[in-house]
This record gives C-alpha cells, sequence and structure tokens, in this order.
C-alpha cells in the first residue's frame, strides 16, 4: 500500500510542475502585453496623441459594416461611404452606409433639387432680410438685402460656394408660395423645411431628418451616406441641376439699390478645379460639406465613356475627403469596366 501511495504522489506531483510552468507563462504573457500596452499609450501621450483619439480611432475600426471589408477598412478614411451606378442606381461599394451622421453643407442638394421645381430658372427675385441670419463663421455667398437676382444665379450661389445666406434666401422664397398668407419670412423658412422632410420620405430616405436648408449642424439634422447617394441620384436626372453642380465658376449679375456689377462666385469642389491638386478627371459635381461635428464630406459624379459613377464620403478629413472620393469613383469605374466585360462574354 505503501509503494502505490508513493507513486500516486510522486505522479500527481510530476503533473502539477508543467501546469505551475503555464501558469507563470499566461502571467508572464499578461504581464508583457501589458507593458507594451503602456509602452505604446506613454509613446503616444509624449507625442500629444490624446487617448481620446486612440479610443476613437479603435472604434471606428471595430466598426464596420460592408461589401467589401478589406477595401473599406484599408482604402477609405471616411466613416461612411457608398459608391453608385449613376445610370441604375444600383449600389457598388458600401461602409457603414446606414450610419446616421451629420451631413453638413451636402444638405443643400435637396435644397436645390426642390428649388428648381419651385419656378423658372430666369424669374427675378429679390434677396430679404433673411440673408442677415447668418452668422460671421459660416459660408456665404456674399449677398446683401435688395439684391436682384434670377432665380438660377441664386441656386448657384447656394452650390458653388456654398451660400448659406443664398439657401436660407431659397426657403423664404420657396416657403412663402406655401406658408398660410400673412407668414412671416421665419415661417416660410420653417414651411421649406418641412418640404425638405416631406421630399425625403418620397425618395425613400428612411434615415433622414431636416431642420434646415444649409446643414449647419443640429442634433436633429442628419441623414446616412446610403440615403444621400439616392438623393444625388434622383438630383442628377435634372438637367438644370446638372449643368449648374459641374460649373468651375460663375458670374452672378449683382443689383441692389446703391451698386450694380458682376460678381463671381467659384465651385468649392477641387475635383472640378485642375490646379487644386485633387482634380479628377471626367467629374461633374456635385456638393462639398463641413462642420466641426460632420467633419469632411462630398457626394461627388464623374462621368466617363458614357459611364455615370456617384460616390458619398461622410466624417473624413480635410485631405482624405479628396483621396477617398477619387478612390470610390476609381472603384466605381473599375467595377463598371469589369461588369461591361462580363455582360460581353455572357
Amino acid at each position: 500500500m505503501s509503494n502505490k501511495s508513493s507513486t500516486i504522489q510522486h505522479t500527481a506531483s510530476t503533473n502539477a510542475i508543467p501546469q505551475k510552468r503555464r501558469a507563470r507563462s499566461k502571467v508572464r504573457l499578461l504581464l508583457g502585453v501589458m507593458l507594451i500596452s503602456c509602452g505604446i499609450l506613454w509613446i503616444m501621450h509624449a507625442m500629444d496623441f490624446p487617448l481620446k483619439t486612440i479610443y476613437a480611432i479603435a472604434l471606428d475600426r471595430l466598426h464596420l459594416d460592408s461589401n467589401d471589408h478589406a477595401f473599406a477598412g484599408a482604402e477609405i478614411e471616411a466613416k461612411a461611404a457608398v459608391v453608385m451606378d449613376g445610370e441604375t442606381g444600383e449600389t457598388i461599394f458600401y461602409k457603414n452606409d446606414q450610419d446616421k451622421l451629420p451631413m453638413a453643407s451636402t444638405t443643400k442638394i435637396m435644397t436645390a433639387l426642390i428649388a428648381l421645381d419651385a419656378m423658372p430658372s430666369e424669374t427675378l427675385v429679390r434677396v430679404g432680410s433673411e440673408v442677415e441670419w447668418t452668422a460671421a463663421v459660416e459660408s456665404k455667398a456674399g449677398l446683401v438685402e435688395g439684391q436682384l437676382l434670377t432665380w438660377e444665379e441664386l441656386i448657384k450661389a447656394m452650390m458653388l460656394p456654398s451660400g448659406n445666406d443664398a439657401a436660407r434666401t431659397i426657403a423664404v422664397q420657396v416657403g412663402m408660395q406655401h406658408a398660410q398668407a400673412g407668414a412671416t419670412r421665419g415661417e416660410a423658412y420653417q414651411a421649406f423645411v418641412v418640404m425638405m422632410n416631406k421630399k425625403a420620405k418620397q425618395l425613400g430616405m428612411e434615415r433622414t431628418h431636416f431642420t434646415n436648408p444649409h446643414g449647419m449642424h443640429d442634433p436633429n439634422h442628419y441623414s446616412t451616406a446610403h440615403d444621400l447617394a439616392a438623393l444625388a441620384y434622383e438630383a442628377m436626372q435634372h438637367e438644370g441641376f446638372r449643368e449648374i453642380v459641374m460649373e468651375k465658376r460663375a458670374a452672378l449679375s449683382e443689383s441692389s439699390p446703391d451698386r450694380v456689377h458682376a460678381m463671381t462666385v467659384v465651385n468649392r469642389n477641387k475635383l472640378l478645379q485642375e490646379d487644386s491638386g485633387y482634380y479628377y478627371d471626367g467629374a461633374i459635381g456635385i456638393k462639398t460639406g463641413f462642420t466641426d461635428q460632420a467633419g469632411y464630406c462630398l457626394v461627388s459624379s464623374a462621368e466617363r465613356q458614357g459611364q455615370m459613377v456617384i460616390a458619398v464620403v461622410l466624417h473624413s478629413t480635410e485631405t482624405e475627403v479628396w483621396t477617398d472620393s477619387h478612390t470610390l469613383l476609381d472603384y466605381g469605374f473599375d467595377w463598371s469596366r469589369a461588369k461591361g466585360r462580363m455582360d460581353k462574354s455572357a
């Protein structure tokens, strides 16, 4: 009995040694990972790299809904993006396309779409006191109260330099046609916002809500990359809209009580400007956007060899908003060429 007991004790003791070694190895590994992590955090802190930024980047990389994860994660800086076939409306690529995000001045695509159907392009309109609602930090076309412009010029003043003063004027002018008799300019403005949300529902923009016609930040003013692509697709079917958003600059025949002279507005879309460093061959629009909360946004479109592609970038950076858009448009044209080859071989 003593020999058997001794054997059992020896075996148990022998088995315990590897288990203790494995436990110590796990502890060492955990300590090593913690030390390395602390070292990385210390280096980033020493380089003045905010820990909140690290946390935000990590969360952004973990949250990724896409039909091409490798491309979305490695190539696209934007939080959300879409590539759409401009001829059929088919979605070619998406990244977090259903996320509700602030969309800044890409809002003005909807404002312009409604405005183009509101009255003839040559209708003369006089700018009202609503231009004074524009804060100093906002983008402006430089309109003044009493100024006389054609309806088309007013839309250009909104879309090319992203004039919030022009957006407010459009909203009041159209809203006056739909508000109750005797409505104030503020009430007319709100009537136009109601029209924006009604139009969004008609277009199936289920995850979009507007609170203004220009895109300045409001917690209840948001859209998605998917919805903006659908809006852009609809807008680009309108010949007048396409002609406006592809213009690089436009002369406005400014007329106000104390002066009559031409003023020029320049399109902020660098994809259209040959000397911008971000020119894209075949670019035909559409609309830029920026606020601190929305980041840099761009809804773009290009046409090559009879094929049109629409791209949406939401919450990118000052530089990557352009490189993201280049990459997405290229992706769309590559897809179109590949699809064309497949159709021919079928």
